[in-house]
């Protein structure tokens, strides 16, 4: 990870990342987070594209929700166990925070279930009044 923030730190112009993020257990992450360098990298990117290459945790989400605060579009595969948690987050972090940008989401190689589950998570708890959400080649896309 702290790789990562000094590759980061070192190109702050970038649109586009993508990598392999490891479990990030939350002892760490409360480090990391209280880590100058992270906050400066936080505030100087420009980064809009995050692409995931591993399967996120509801933890991970946050971090790269903290990291990459211009983040527009997230691709990255989950827990299924976790979806409507991590799905839940994003939403409201979103709706809490008018600066918050992402608007697209997309979940890779999940059950076609985990499409009725959200869409009854997200109307059940009224999260949003206006989205899209599709699911193709095991694939969930979700704009908002």
């Amino acid at each position: 990870m702290k790789e990562i923030i000094d590759l980061l730190r070192c190109t702050p112009n970038l649109n586009t990342v993508k990598f392999y993020l490891p479990t990030i257990n939350e002892n760490y992450l409360e480090l990391i987070q209280r880590n100058n360098l992270l906050q400066y990298v936080s505030t100087t990117n420009k980064i809009k594209n995050v692409q995931i290459c591993s399967w996120s945790r509801f933890e991970n989400i946050q971090f790269i929700v903290r990291l990459f605060p211009r983040m527009e579009y997230l691709e990255t595969g989950v827990d299924r166990k976790q979806i409507e948690q991590i799905m839940q987050y994003l939403i409201q972090r979103n709706n809490d925070n008018p600066r918050r940008r992402l608007y697209f989401l997309r979940i890779l190689k999940l059950p076609k279930i985990c499409l009725h589950e959200i869409d009854r998570l997200i109307k059940s708890q009224q999260l949003l009044n206006d989205y899209s959400i599709k699911f193709l080649n095991r694939d969930l896309y979700f704009w908002w």
